[in-house]
């Protein structure tokens, strides 16, 4: 009795944590946010562990103007790697690099001590620049989703999703006879280990706050290296959400 007590107090919370990341992910689409812009230092590495190996194929698209570090607030324990924002800018502020125009940015690092609507540039330069910001679909193209394994063996494995047109904001992995939630790290990483053998090749289902379904496999246990989306998936270009 005790035990299912406990269990469906997990699920409760688990499912609320769920539903609370979704929410905080649409309303950065939903919503315009006023903040500054900075800047930080020009690299291609972060908190969201892109590089190395390398930038995901949408961070180097020219519809991407600059590589930032997300706030803290709305960094969402790195649920928002990956994302991209349509940043406008009109040279208000102080200092000697001021920030104009309107283009669009990839998240690749955690800015820790910015405010809600601020960005942090990767990008050498000077000054405080009021901006506006808005998360849009990535420009992803016809471009499939990447993946990358970190620190994995056969009873552990740490994932990686990248180049997505929205993030995921679940992921389940298939062991033994059912779906295993992998649990998100800081990092922009997902965790599994469920005290068993891990069987490759492994099947994962990703689900985003839209309630987009993809499901895929990897493959083998690589650890440092981009692995291409075997079943080719993405998701949707969304009508009902910002895109570029």
């Amino acid at each position: 009795m005790f035990v299912s007590w406990l269990v469906g107090i997990l699920l409760l919370y688990s499912t609320h944590a769920d539903i609370k990341t979704d929410k905080a992910v649409a309303d950065l689409y939903k919503n315009t946010y006023l903040g500054d812009g900075t800047y930080y230092a020009k690299t291609t590495n972060g908190t969201c562990q892109y590089d190395p190996p390398s930038l995901p194929p949408v961070a180097m698209s020219p519809h991407i103007g600059y590589l930032v570090a997300l706030n803290k607030a709305q960094f969402l324990d790195s649920v928002a790697c990956g994302m991209c924002f349509r940043v406008h800018a009109e040279g208000k502020g102080a200092g000697l690099n001021p920030i104009i125009g309107d283009f669009n940015v990839f998240v690749k690092d955690l800015c820790p001590g910015c405010l809600q609507g601020d960005l942090d540039f990767a990008e050498n330069g000077d000054g405080r620049w009021r901006i506006l910001m808005q998360a849009v679909q990535c420009p992803v193209g016809n471009s499939n989703i990447e993946y990358l394994l970190q620190g994995s063996n056969e009873w552990y494995v740490k994932l990686q999703v990248r180049n997505a047109r929205i993030p995921p904001t679940e992921i389940r992995a298939f062991q033994g006879n059912s779906w295993v939630k992998m649990k998100h790290t800081s990092d922009g990483f997902w965790e599994l280990s469920t005290g068993e053998k891990i069987t490759t090749p492994i099947s994962i289902h990703l689900r985003s706050f839209r309630g987009h379904d993809l499901y895929d496999s990897i493959p083998s246990i690589d650890n440092g290296i981009v692995i291409r989306s075997e079943k080719k998936v993405q998701f949707p270009l969304d009508i009902h959400l910002p895109f570029i």
